[in-house]
């Protein structure tokens, strides 16, 4: 074994799941942004936990709204993830600009982008300061699920994007 930074860390443990933080913007448009800093934190009660960037345009937003939309996209919006994650969603609907589909979810007015393997409706119940990021832990609300989508992972530390497969 060799030392290794903190940053080389998902090189080692890739695949990992690639989400889009949904959030409200005041316009009611949806702000997406690509994060795969999150995980189940608890499934009794149900929550979630993600890692956002302290300048990013989507912690204001969660800080107004404290309600967001975890989408785990399928592979077909593999240039979504990147399109969503090289800009700010301040001044810019990245839902026309990456030309997704936008989906309805029952009980909130955030909307997802089309095809989804999962969605995840949460409340912001608690947040952390971890230096350059804010930790937020979240109740879940409600869960929706299309087993016929692949999902879209991070391979090589982000450098790729590809569906999972067995070895």
């Amino acid at each position: 074994m060799k030392q290794v930074t903190i940053g080389n860390i998902p090189a080692f443990t890739s695949p990992n799941s690639m989400v889009l933080i949904c959030t409200e913007k005041p316009d009611g448009s949806t702000n997406m942004a690509t994060l795969a800093w999150w995980t189940i934190a608890s499934t009794n009660p149900g929550k979630i936990m993600f890692a956002i960037n302290k300048g990013a345009y989507t912690l204001e937003l969660l800080a107004q709204n404290k309600e967001v939309v975890v989408a785990v996209p399928g592979v077909e919006l593999t240039p979504a993830l990147i399109g969503c994650g090289t800009c700010s969603g301040r001044d810019t609907d990245k839902a026309v600009k990456c030309q997704l589909t936008m989906q309805e979810i029952e009980g909130t007015a955030i909307k997802a982008p089309v095809p989804c393997k999962l969605l995840i409706h949460a409340a912001v119940a608690e947040t952390l300061d971890a230096d350059d990021h804010v930790v937020h832990l979240c109740d879940v609300k409600a869960v929706y699920g299309d087993e016929d989508v692949d999902a879209v992972f991070g391979w090589k530390g982000y450098a790729e994007f590809a569906a999972a497969q067995k070895k």
